[in-house]
């Protein structure tokens, strides 16, 4: 046991067989490193009569602080067997688990550190179990995020894991592209040819992710130990903090932490990207002979994760979703149906709105026809000056066109056994001319011998 000391998934990525399977006024206080914001108007109370005095857009729900559920993490606190991973800000937070920024003091380095809720059954973890069996001498394992060490520690809220990983960038999209240090037309081509060879890594070693999509794609950074912690935090921000409050005015209970903590904006630190991707968060992973009995799909396997890589190599190329600004799940099966054409009577028939939006031939009745081509016209503007962007514009040339919406639409089939595999996407065109760049990227610049192709 391990010491503590204190100073749901989207729809937009999902196969269409699993969506339809089932179915005190404006102050602020610099306090040290951080801003505490307090607010009089407030949300009804949560559980225990507690609620959050600020705006809940970038943090945990506070409802997740509960026996069995999140530790609640202060800026300053220590963990690991010997109180060496101290606090310093707020990477993200999860359905199941809250990520901090750490320096451990052992190793003069930063790291990631992931707490999972006190639920979570130490002996089922995928991050433990499944990454430990995987066949490293494959191509692609460079891409995989693994763990550092892991511990556990007692809390008021349970015992919990912790998982100790390297420090990883921002998302690869949507905004990555402003900062890039080379051309965005080449980098992200390249980075989703990464992208491709982790997914086929894992499935080589008969894994499937189960959550494959951007936000579990980051950007690698080039090593910031050396920074000091006050260089490190002006860089990102310090952190932004909402007080949490007892309705009756007095003191909040032990398992809840006194603020939420905003993530930090790993986007300042452009100057220190590196062109090449880590994927990671594999809490929904599964081997593919023991899918879980409650995935919702009628061929629980790979196919549901070559489904995301259609949607995600599109998001990455056009720094954008694919099914963009659709206020519900019906309108995004609507859209699946206007470029990919009417879906299979077993799904057809489920769908109870579809005649809101076409008639039984499947011909839209509310919009014009649109193609993949036509979504890959889209054109990216920044509408005024970003401090730091290197870049104002993204488009993607017509001849890359053709060969993008040709990949995409052999991912996107309805029939999963239809799907392009993630090794035959690596042999298409389109990622094969992605291959190409990296080459020419490194032919062209001495400083290119630390990428990966």
């Amino acid at each position: 046991m391990s010491t503590v000391t204190s100073d749901p998934r989207s729809p937009r990525s999902s196969t269409p067989e699993s969506i339809l399977s089932d179915t005190d006024r404006g102050e602020t206080k610099n306090c040290r490193h951080y801003i505490t914001i307090n607010w009089d108007d407030h949300p009804p109370a949560t559980a225990e009569d507690v609620y959050l005095g600020g705006p809940e857009d970038d943090v945990e729900s506070l409802e997740g602080y509960h026996e069995g559920g999140f530790h609640p993490v202060k800026i300053g606190d220590c963990f690991g067997e010997s109180a060496q991973y101290r606090v310093l800000h707020k990477l993200g937070y999860g359905g199941y688990a809250t990520v901090w920024l750490c320096r451990d003091t052992h190793h003069s380095r930063y790291v990631a550190l992931k707490i999972l809720m006190a639920t979570v059954n130490p002996d089922t973890i995928p991050e433990l179990e499944i990454l430990s069996q995987l066949d490293r001498s494959l191509p692609g394992a460079e891409f995989i995020a693994i763990p550092l060490e892991h511990f556990t520690f007692q809390g008021p809220n349970g015992t919990h894991q912790a998982l100790v990983l390297p420090v990883l960038g921002p998302r690869v999209s949507p905004d990555i592209w402003r900062h890039m240090k080379t051309n965005p037309n080449i980098t992200l081509r390249r980075l989703a040819r990464q992208v491709t060879k982790a997914l086929d890594f894992l499935h080589k070693n008969q894994i499937c992710h189960g959550d494959f999509r951007p936000g579990n794609i980051l950007m690698n950074l080039a090593n910031i130990d050396h920074l000091p912690e006050t260089e490190l935090i002006t860089l990102i921000g310090p952190p932004i903090t909402f007080r949490v409050r007892h309705e009756s005015g007095g003191e909040i209970p032990s398992s809840c932490p006194p603020c939420l903590i905003e993530r930090c904006n790993l986007g300042r630190l452009s100057d220190y990207f590196v062109d090449n991707i880590t994927l990671i968060d594999f809490g929904e992973s599964f081997y593919f002979s023991s899918p879980p009995k409650a995935l919702k799909s009628p061929i629980p396997g790979p196919s549901t994760d070559l489904w995301a890589l259609g949607c995600t190599l599109f998001e990455i190329r056009q720094q954008i979703k694919l099914f963009y600004m659709l206020p519900n799940t019906d309108e995004i099966i609507a859209e699946i149906v206007m470029l990919f054409g009417k879906l299979p009577d077993s799904l057809w028939d489920k769908w109870d709105s579809r005649k809101k939006f076409f008639d039984d031939s499947g011909h839209g009745l509310r919009f014009q026809s649109a193609t993949l081509e036509m979504f890959l016209t889209r054109e990216l503007e920044l509408w005024e000056p970003e401090p730091g962007a290197t870049w104002s514009s993204l488009f993607t040339p017509e001849a890359e066109q053709k060969q993008l919406a040709d990949l995409i639409y052999k991912l996107l089939k309805y029939n999963g056994t239809e799907r392009l595999t993630a090794e035959e996407a690596l042999k298409h065109e389109w990622l094969k001319g992605a291959e190409e760049c990296t080459q020419l990227h490194h032919q062209g610049s001495r400083h290119a011998s630390g990428t990966i192709q």
